[in-house]
């Protein structure tokens, strides 16, 4: 475990922008501000008042630390924090692991327009126009949605995408439902959850790349009024 602590935090250096992830897989950009001891990574939670984590009864997290072919994902008790999360000091547990790009990112309740329609039979109704979602969240590999729809949902049924970006081309993609939760039964509301079966690689690294100046831009100093 020793050994594992130090490849940990041979990894994570002071003024390092990392990522700290909770239990539900939501993520915060945050800086090491300072290693103390070889032991304990300190960070801050940039552009935020507070963050409000999800842990376990164990208090863990994860840390995300971005590559240029994927993420390193370094697990993490939590040994301090401040009542609003924005401070965390961090003790690595030795576990470390390590994802391919397109595995990790993934943003909540972006900035990105999404239309779908549902496909049935493997044929898409010409005569019934792409009906707007609202965004939940989104990654490489998917995209979660709200959607409002007369007819029931389920699980394992096909949707084709339009993907609209920040100051990109919309990108269409074909997507296959995974999970579906009534959001509320009186306006025929559901939260959607969709993998993403047929996309370009090209417009999977756009994607990614959009995620990545979103949370960037997080942050950024608000400029005063």
């Amino acid at each position: 475990d020793g050994y594992m602590q130090v490849e940990a935090l041979d990894l994570v250096k002071a003024g390092q922008i990392v990522y700290i992830e909770d239990v539900k897989g939501l993520s915060w950009p945050f800086g090491v501000s300072n290693i103390l001891n070889h032991e304990l990574v300190v960070c801050q939670a940039l552009g935020r008042k507070s963050t409000p984590l999800n842990t376990n009864a164990l208090n863990t997290v994860t840390i995300v630390l971005p590559e240029e072919n994927g993420a390193h994902l370094i697990k993490a008790a939590i040994d301090e924090s401040d009542e609003t999360k924005s401070r965390l000091v961090l003790n690595p547990t030795g576990e470390i692991d390590f994802v391919q790009r397109r595995q990790y990112f993934r943003l909540s309740k972006p900035s990105a327009i999404a239309h779908y329609q549902l496909i049935e039979k493997e044929v898409i109704d010409a005569e019934i126009l792409p009906v707007e979602a609202l965004v939940w969240d989104l990654s490489g590999c998917g995209i979660g949605m709200v959607i409002r729809s007369a007819k029931t949902i389920y699980t394992g049924g096909k949707m084709k995408l339009i993907i609209a970006l920040a100051e990109e081309r919309a990108i269409e993609v074909v997507g296959e439902i995974v999970r579906v939760m009534p959001r509320s039964i009186i306006r025929n509301e559901y939260l959607v959850g969709v993998n993403f079966k047929k996309i370009r690689e090209s417009d999977r690294d756009k994607i990614i790349k959009y995620i990545t100046q979103e949370q960037l831009s997080l942050r950024k100093p608000k400029k005063k009024a």
